[in-house]
This record gives C-alpha cells, sequence and structure tokens, in this order.
C-alpha cells in the first residue's frame, strides 16, 4: 500500500489545532525509559531503498502453483479489468452495503441495473437486490413458498441439491411445521420423475430442483412442470447463473421462483466469500419477496429516479412481523457481477457458456477414454463432471497435486456415497494445452499403480 506521511507544515497545523508544542508532548505519560530515541533524517532507508528491500525479501516467498479444477458452486473465471476498476471507486467501496432509504442515486441505480440483469438472465419479472449468497437465496425462496401456499406442509428437494444449501435448508426451516422429502435420484444421478409424480400432492409447498445439479448433471425441468402446476405447487429452480447462456431459463422452464449464486461473474475465490445470491420471481409472487427492492419513478422535475420500494416499515424496525430478516443486500458483489455481465453482454454470455460446456465436454471424454477411469454419468451437463480414477480418493490427489494439479473435490467429503469419486470443474481459464496435460497425469496413473484392475 502506497504512504505518503505528513510533512511538518501538515504536523504544525495539527498540533496548533489542539494546542499541543511538540509532538513528543502527547507522549508524556508514557515513561522516558521505554522512549526510543526517533532517527534522524541520515538514518535508515530512503523510500526507494526501502522498496527494493522489501522486494528482495518478498522474493524469497516461493509457493506451489496448482492447476484449479475445483468446483461444487465455486469456480475459477477470468474477471474482467473494468470489474475491479469501477467497484474500487471510493462511490461504491465506501458504500457496499447501505442500510438507509437515503442511499445515493448512483448506488440505487446500480442495484436497479442488477436487478434488470437477473430478470434477463432467469428470464423472469422481478429480482431482488441481492442476497449473501446462494444457499440463503434457497433458504428464503423456500420460506417465501411457504407464505404463499399457507396450508400446505410438505417441500420436495432434488435428490442432488448442493449439500451446503441442503444444510441451510434444513438450518432456516428447522423450527417451522414444514416435512422435507427428498426426490429419489435414477441411476444416472438424475432426479427420478416417475417417484416425484408420487410423492407430489395437494400438500405440496413447492419442489426445488438444481440444474445444473451438484454432480453438474441438467434435470430435465420441462417434464415436471406439468405434474407440479397440476398440484398447484411452486416451482424454485437453482442454477449457475452462467449456464442460461446455452440452456433454457428459469422462466421458460415454467419455474415460479429462480435462485442460485453469481459467483461465476466477477466474484473471486477468496476462500469462500463474499458471494452474491440472486433471486426473481413471478410477479404476482412480489409481495412475499424477501430483502431489498430498487424502483425506478420520476421526480418532481421529471427526472428519472431510483427508490428503495414495496417493503413496509416492518422490514426494518418490527423485525417479528417482516417478510424476511434479512434487510439488507450485497450491494458491492452484486455490482462486481452486474459489471462483468454487462461487459460480456448477451453474445458474450451465450460464448462464454459455450466455452465452458465445449472444454468440459473434450475434458470428460478423452478421460472416459482411458482404461480404469469410470464416468458416473453419461447425461448432459454443464461445465463440471463426476467421475473414479479406479483408486482411493487419497492415492489419486497426490499423484495429481505431484504434479502440481488439483484434479477436483473429492464427492466422500459430502454425504454422497461415491467415496472414490470426483467432482472435476472446468470453465474457459483451462487451455487445451493444460487439458491435455490433465489426462495424461491421469494416464499415468494406472502406469504408477499396477494393482489397479
Amino acid at each position: 500500500m502506497d504512504f505518503v506521511s505528513n510533512q511538518k507544515p501538515q504536523i504544525d497545523e495539527m498540533l496548533l489545532e489542539i494546542g499541543v508544542a511538540e509532538i513528543e508532548d502527547l507522549f508524556d505519560a508514557i515513561p522516558q525509559s521505554l522512549k526510543i530515541t526517533p532517527p534522524i533524517d541520515d538514518d535508515g532507508l530512503s523510500e526507494s531503498e526501502g522498496l527494493q528491500l522489501m522486494q528482495q525479501l518478498s522474493n524469497k516467498n516461493t509457493y506451489q502453483h496448482f492447476d484449479n479444477y475445483l468446483g461444487a458452486g465455486a469456480y475459477e473465471h477470468y474477471i474482467p479489468a473494468l470489474v475491479d476498476a469501477i467497484t474500487s471507486r471510493s462511490e461504491f467501496l465506501t458504500s457496499y452495503t447501505p442500510y438507509q432509504a437515503e442511499a445515493s442515486q448512483g448506488m440505487l441505480q446500480a442495484i436497479y441495473e442488477y436487478q434488470e440483469a437477473v430478470c434477463a438472465l432467469t428470464g423472469l419479472d422481478v429480482s431482488n437486490a441481492s442476497l449473501y449468497d446462494g444457499a440463503s437465496a434457497c433458504a428464503e425462496a423456500l420460506l417465501m413458498a411457504m407464505r404463499v401456499q399457507k396450508g400446505r406442509s410438505e417441500i420436495l428437494l432434488s435428490p442432488t441439491l448442493h449439500p451446503n444449501y441442503r444444510a441451510v435448508i434444513e438450518q432456516y426451516l428447522g423450527s417451522h411445521s414444514v416435512k422435507l422429502i427428498t426426490i429419489p435420484h435414477t441411476s444416472s444421478w438424475n432426479i427420478d420423475s416417475t417417484a416425484l409424480n408420487a410423492l407430489i400432492n395437494e400438500q405440496t409447498i413447492a419442489v426445488i430442483v438444481q440444474s445444473p445439479n451438484f454432480l453438474g448433471l441438467i434435470e430435465n425441468i420441462s417434464t415436471m412442470t406439468p405434474a407440479i402446476k397440476a398440484k398447484g405447487a411452486l416451482l424454485i429452480m437453482v442454477a449457475n447463473p452462467l449456464s442460461y447462456g446455452i440452456y433454457a431459463s428459469a422462466g421458460e422452464l415454467g419455474a415460479d421462483i429462480a435462485v442460485g449464486d453469481c459467483q461465476p461473474f466477477g466474484l473471486p475465490l477468496h476462500f469462500g466469500g463474499p458471494y452474491v445470491g440472486y433471486l426473481a420471481c413471478r410477479k404476482e409472487f412480489i409481495r412475499q419477496m424477501p430483502g431489498r427492492f430498487v424502483g425506478e419513478t420520476i421526480d418532481t422535475e421529471g427526472k428519472r429516479g431510483f427508490v428503495l420500494t414495496l417493503q413496509a416499515r416492518e422490514q426494518h424496525i418490527r423485525r417479528e412481523k417482516a417478510t424476511s430478516n434479512i434487510c439488507t443486500n450485497q450491494a458491492l458483489a452484486a455490482l462486481a457481477s452486474l459489471i462483468a455481465i454487462a461487459w460480456y453482454g448477451k453474445n458474450g454470455i451465450n460464448e462464454l457458456a459455450e466455452t465452458n460446456f465445449s472444454r468440459s465436454c473434450y475434458l470428460q471424454e478423452k478421460l472416459g477414454n482411458l482404461p480404469g477411469i469410470t464416468l458416473l454419468s453419461n447425461g448432459q451437463h454443464f461445465n463440471e463432471f463426476a467421475l473414479s480414477f479406479g483408486a482411493p480418493f487419497q492415492e489419486v490427489q497426490e499423484h495429481f497435486r505431484a504434479h502440481q494439479i488439483e484434479p477436483g473435490i473429492a464427492l466422500g467429503n459430502f454425504e454422497i456415497t461415491l467415496s472414490d469419486y470426483f467432482l472435476i470443474a472446468v470453465t474457459e481459464t483451462k487451455s487445451k494445452a493444460q487439458l491435455d496435460r490433465y489426462i495424461e497425469i491421469a494416464g499415468k496413473l494406472r502406469d504408477l499403480r499396477p494393482h489397479l484392475t
């Protein structure tokens, strides 16, 4: 961090203002024996010499660099330089979580444009100003569905909903009189539509489906929608927003509420956050939406303006009467996602999604052709897939890490009965050369492990 120290004129002015003759007078309470003699003008290093010394010291720091194939909701994507350039401006950085209705017009407009971007991606009518992350967005969507569907008592959960999202849902709904039911899956790890049809009834509040699901597979939601609607239940779709670049939007699939995390757009992998959850819905449910909303209006001079809207006083003050206890939003993270979405544009998002899809398909196909490797499913996927290398997770991980590759996430770390399977994520940050190297190292695993069958 650059630092410019105060010079004598500034120091004298501050001392005069507080009524002190010398800086040393501020430390009279400290015994003289504890004070260190201040350096003289010729003591120490100059600014440039000091920077050179620090650079020499920092050059001694070394670390291993790994090609990253981790995913499961947190993905390594290219972040346009424009994102940091704008979000680091003081106008946004110092007001990253505006609490009051008196938020500046600039921040309100940024949030409004974020809402518009989410609506464009999801194909739904309205969006809120963002939530903390995808997990809390899922839970808030279910609370919203419970308010809409009063008198009903069951919620059906996708069997391959992200385990962390499921844990947050269970925490949110643990004190409510509602039954959470997991839908069975097929042998290919997609929702069993026959089982879904048997489970759904007049007590079903909502069906929450993730697509791409936790294992990267695309669910055939369009075939589920008629049965869900016939029983009057709501359809909540959880999705990586980038997948909308090549797959049908939530609105096109008949979803009533769409949720997820905008992390793939403009947000880096900062040890798990901060992220930004999105939530959009059909117009008729807007009064039950959680969080904040920014609306567009006209002021007394006929100029375009933006205001916080559609929230009762209870949302901020009488919390026990509130629609939701979330009354703020991830404004700075939402702005970063908005900038990235705008930077790519409609065509750019399509191309980015296609790149993720094609590169993951390439790696999946090549790995699937290697002996000893078992793909979890041949179903359609987006940018990640699951497979087993035919060896214990620890052996495989050590082998890849010896070649500076983080091969993927061990599914055995989650409550899924796939202990030796890896979830491998591929984004646009991986070149063909990197993918070919991954394939090469995977091939060597069998040579180094002759006991494998």
